[in-house]
């Protein structure tokens, strides 16, 4: 069964990289997280500066140990000791030459959704880096962009709120998404980018495993 969703995988994505390059996003097919993580590293160069969004895709690739063992200048909010300097270092990052991140969701036309609590993530994905490197796998192509909206919003928050252990949204008390105005609400940024104005600056790896939310 595997063997068969990874053709399937590869299939849609062969037909999506298409759709993308079309928004003049830069797809890029990879078997599995290894191969992600080995081609990102290669691409970025060793003088620049690299800073990253939460993302459990990230950091089940091990791209950032990595970054930091051959040397990079690391613009990393998780080496902050109070919330005062997080967010300072957060702001700072949308200065990055490199940022990493994932993608929530992609409709099957190419169009790329996310949700986001504080807005940085969708924030440098939009503008800031120079190169945005956005590793998802090909089991967030939802179909139209309705309904990656949905799942988006019905599946991936509430178990992103789960992670964050967000014990006073509904995402957790009920499961789903109820369209909260919570203080903890992690759906207070929702966006749809539908292409990228700089031409291959958010390149999408495409990874014909299963990872993430």
């Amino acid at each position: 069964m595997e063997k068969y969703q990874k053709d399937r995988y590869n299939a849609a994505a062969v037909t999506l990289s298409k759709k993308l390059t079309r928004r003049n996003f830069l797809p890029v097919i990879c078997q599995n997280l290894a191969e992600a993580k080995e081609k990102a590293l290669t691409w970025i160069e060793p003088d620049k500066t690299v800073s990253f969004g939460g993302s459990i895709t990230v950091e089940a690739m091990g791209i950032i140990p990595a970054l930091y063992a051959r040397g990079q200048t690391m613009i990393d909010r998780e080496q902050t000791k109070t919330p005062a300097e997080r967010y300072q270092v957060m702001r700072q990052a949308l200065t990055a030459d490199y940022f990493l991140t994932s993608i929530n969701g992609i409709s099957e036309d190419g169009e790329l959704v996310n949700v986001d609590s504080v807005g940085n993530r969708v924030a440098a994905l939009t503008f800031g880096p120079d190169k945005v490197f956005a590793f998802v796998s090909m089991k967030k192509v939802y179909g139209d962009l309705e309904t990656t909206l949905a799942m988006v919003r019905r599946q991936t928050a509430p178990l992103n709120a789960w992670r964050l252990n967000l014990q006073q949204t509904p995402c957790i008390k009920k499961g789903t998404c109820a369209d909260c105005l919570q203080p903890e609400c992690i759906c207070n940024t929702i966006a749809i980018t539908r292409r990228s104005m700089a031409k291959d600056r958010i390149v999408i790896f495409l990874i014909l495993e299963d990872t993430g939310l």
